[in-house]
């Protein structure tokens, strides 16, 4: 099979003028900025930043993602450590994804600024890419693995030499940040469905469907040979495959859970709101299949026709698949926000649909804009509340890390605290706690760092503050959890050394044992019904 996918003239538009490119790019960047605004004004360290800030590893290599120790390394004159350099990398991330939605205002023939910059938006302003952009270490190499995910769609020509660009393309993709592959997915589905309001042959749907396929394949597969095979650790354990067909009720599962985890990430109020602009970007491309069936009943057989019936029916539920991607194939997939990329690319490949079927039946772009716009103003309103709640949660924690911090340095003049012990959480700030109630994808965007449940970033997070003591959570040998038993109970024996508004400090021996929010009196009082009994 020639790899080399045919190009529809009708289809890409060729090159715009510099002027247009200039206008698409600058609407955008400012469009992201609205989006990034928020985040950066939080300026909270997230997640993996905690370590990478503090001691400087970057630990991507052990993930299979070999190109974004490079990227930084050589952003950074690298060493022997990283430095947190945001908001660079922040900015970096929205100005990729402003460039990507230059080159699909080319390459699908989008003449209007607006509305090229509206219909590109939601590939980084989707809620589900706020965890990416609030990398302040991976937003640049998350977003750079999404714009080389969709290249071989939207900027390379259809040649045999570009067919292996962008399997090149892909290869690297994977290689800054896996998950981004699903984008590429999404604009495969979106290249048939154009293909297919064009007018072309089933022939030719299914020579250029293959063609992708095996462009993805190739790439994958080079990427395993080359890179997966030295992944290991905890992305080792997380990469698990199914093994045969025994497995496939996992794949069922797979889409189920992630399907129930947008479906809770939203409240009913907002799915009212937007499922019916969801529905209509479902239904072009059903009836862009069913149009192109009836057209052609009669020049192909009648077994032909049936499943390009059948397919287009079924177009919905394949482009939902393709945000998932690969992940559905695995034993127990991380379901996070991160992973999520083909999200945005959906949402952007409908609008897509929906513009160039309204251009090709002469109807009004009025209807898509007021979509786009819609979409973007949701995105923009939850980046708003999200941002809001992110700085909130910052100060909240500093402000009861600090106290902690003030009062074991005031303790330790008069006795000697060799280690630290946390029971508790300290929860959500009571602001942060009310956005997580309208919007409840913030439970799972913003971790409460202290937390007795979250040994890894608890630690990272005291680490800023107590570097001194040791933390008795982290990492303990079986001994080390007897003694941490030991310590919690004789810590109910006696009143607390110090009664805080978030916690309570009890010395005992050489330790502080430091019970967070309702921690020491839910304990105590349990150990003490216990000893009634």
């Amino acid at each position: 099979m020639n790899p080399s996918i045919p190009h529809d003239a009708s289809i890409a538009a060729g090159d715009a003028p510099a002027s247009t490119d200039r206008s698409v790019f600058a609407i955008l960047l400012a469009l992201y900025s609205l989006i990034l605004y928020p985040i950066l004004r939080a300026n909270r360290y997230f997640d993996d930043d905690l370590k990478r800030a503090l001691v400087g590893r970057t630990g991507w290599d052990s993930n299979g993602r070999p190109l974004t120790t490079l990227l930084m390394r050589l952003l950074q004159y690298y060493d022997s450590a990283m430095v947190d350099i945001s908001p660079l990398t922040q900015i970096g991330a929205i100005a990729i994804l402003a460039w990507a939605g230059v080159l699909i205002a080319r390459r699908y023939a989008i003449r209007s600024p607006w509305m090229a910059a509206l219909v590109a938006f939601p590939i980084g302003a989707q809620p589900f890419y706020m965890e990416s952009l609030s990398y302040k270490f991976d937003a640049l190499s998350m977003s750079v693995a999404v714009f080389l995910a969709l290249l071989p769609m939207i900027a390379l020509r259809s040649t045999r030499w570009s067919w292996w660009l962008g399997v090149c393309a892909l290869f690297a993709s994977l290689c800054f940040y896996q998950p981004a592959i699903n984008a590429c997915l999404i604009f495969i589905l979106l290249e048939l469905v154009l293909a297919q309001l064009h007018g072309r042959g089933a022939r030719r749907l299914a020579m250029r469907f293959l063609s992708r396929a095996l462009q993805v394949g190739v790439a994958m597969l080079i990427y395993q040979v080359l890179v997966g095979i030295h992944i290991h650790g905890w992305v080792r354990q997380q990469s698990a495959k199914i093994q045969g067909l025994h497995d496939l009720p996992v794949v069922k599962a797979n889409f189920v859970d992630f399907l129930a985890f947008i479906d809770s990430s939203f409240n009913a109020q907002w799915w009212r709101y937007s499922a019916p602009v969801l529905i209509l970007l479902a239904l072009f491309p059903v009836i862009i299949g069913i149009r192109h069936v009836l057209k052609a009943r009669l020049t192909q057989p009648v077994w032909v026709s049936v499943i390009l019936f059948a397919v287009s029916l079924l177009l919905p539920l394949a482009a939902l698949a393709c945000v998932f991607g690969p992940m559905l194939l695995l034993l127990k997939p991380e379901i996070e926000p991160r992973v999520l990329m083909g999200a945005g690319a959906l949402l952007a490949a409908a609008l897509i649909v929906m513009q160039a079927a309204l251009r090709q039946w002469h109807q009004s772009d009025k209807w898509t804009l007021a979509a786009a716009w819609m979409l973007a103003l949701g995105m923009a309103t939850f980046a708003s509340a999200y941002g809001n709640a992110l700085g909130e949660q910052k100060n909240y924690e500093d402000r009861i890390a600090s106290h902690l911090a003030e009062d074991l340095a005031e303790l330790k003049v008069d006795h000697p605290i060799r280690a630290l012990l946390l029971d508790g959480s300290i929860g959500y700030s009571p602001i942060t706690a009310h956005v997580a109630e309208q919007f409840p994808l913030v439970r799972t965007l913003i971790i409460p760092y202290l937390q007795v449940d979250d040994v890894f970033h608890t630690h990272m997070f005291l680490m800023y503050y107590v570097p001194d003591l040791v933390d008795m959570r982290y990492e303990p040998s079986a001994a080390d959890l007897q003694r941490q038993t030991s310590l919690l109970a004789r810590a109910c024996q006696a009143p607390p050394t110090r009664n805080a508004r978030f916690y309570s400090l009890s010395l005992v021996d050489d330790t502080a044992v430091v019970m967070l929010g309702a921690a020491h009196q839910h304990r105590c009082t349990t150990a003490a019904g216990s000893g009634l009994d």
